[in-house]
């Protein structure tokens, strides 16, 4: 049992780690979100974009995309990955500075995406009150796509290992990871390190970053949900547009805002 201290006051832990972030990202989740993009139209509000990787995808594809992102050096990376593509590309794409667990735009979306990133509202509170935002700046006929972590099928712990992956400058970077779930707190701990070499192959650099999430049962999400004033749509249990069962990793609700 680790101690209770190991899984309080963690934050999402990006912070010093922007430049690698999408080197280790799965990007199976593209043509779906491109699929829905086709189905809502623009404008397309993507939550907690990190550095950009959807929004850039679906700006490339002729979408607007407002981006909202609390992390500095995130936005910064994310500027610096948009100034790299054509001008009609970064036309499209608006980057705001901003929390996703209370936020205010003066604009409503067709289409509101957060991609891997709702666990980061660590208490109830903090998820009614991200919710609640998503549902003040959805239109009245548009979708909201909530992307979880099905908590029932999550390991108590686990480490692996990512392939070192090559940079523009010569230099390589291999990720390793370990993570803890707390069942009863109902967070995951996810401790990061990021081994930096150089062109030789001589290390460099060693960065460590601390993750952490929270961890929701089905019941918990639908009441969630429900009492934010959305409905299911449909459930799906990856980006394949499989059904959700219980056994699927990821419980993925496509939400509209609830009759009244």
């Amino acid at each position: 049992m680790k101690e209770e201290s190991f899984f309080e006051n963690i934050g999402p832990g990006y912070e010093g780690v922007a430049e690698f972030y999408e080197l280790f990202s799965d990007n199976s989740d593209l043509p779906f979100y491109l699929e829905y993009a086709k189905r809502c139209g623009s404008p397309i509000l993507d939550i907690a974009a990190g550095t950009g990787r959807v929004a850039r995808y679906l700006a490339k594809h002729g979408f607007h995309v407002t981006a909202l992102e609390s992390s500095p050096s995130m936005l910064i990376h994310a500027e610096n990955l948009l100034n790299k593509l054509p001008e009609d590309v970064r036309s499209r794409i608006e980057y705001v500075s901003g929390s996703m667990l209370n936020f205010s735009l003066d604009k409503k979306f067709a289409l509101i995406i957060i991609p891997n990133s709702f666990g980061h509202a660590m208490t109830t509170e903090e998820q009614l009150s991200t919710l609640s935002s998503i549902h003040a700046h959805l239109s009245d006929d548009g979708l909201f796509i909530l992307d979880l972590f099905a908590g029932a099928t999550m390991n108590e712990h686990a480490k692996f290992q990512d392939n070192p992956v090559q940079l523009e400058d010569g230099r390589s970077v291999i990720r390793e990871g370990e993570f803890h779930v707390d069942f009863v707190k109902q967070i995951l701990r996810l401790d990061l390190r990021y081994i930096v070499s150089d062109p030789k192959g001589e290390r460099e650099e060693l960065i460590e970053v601390t993750s952490g999430a929270s961890v929701i049962f089905n019941r918990e999400a639908d009441l969630l949900v429900y009492f934010t004033g959305f409905e299911v749509v449909q459930e799906l249990g990856g980006f394949d547009m499989e059904p959700y069962t219980t056994e699927s990793g990821r419980r993925i609700l496509i939400l509209r805002k609830r009759s009244t």
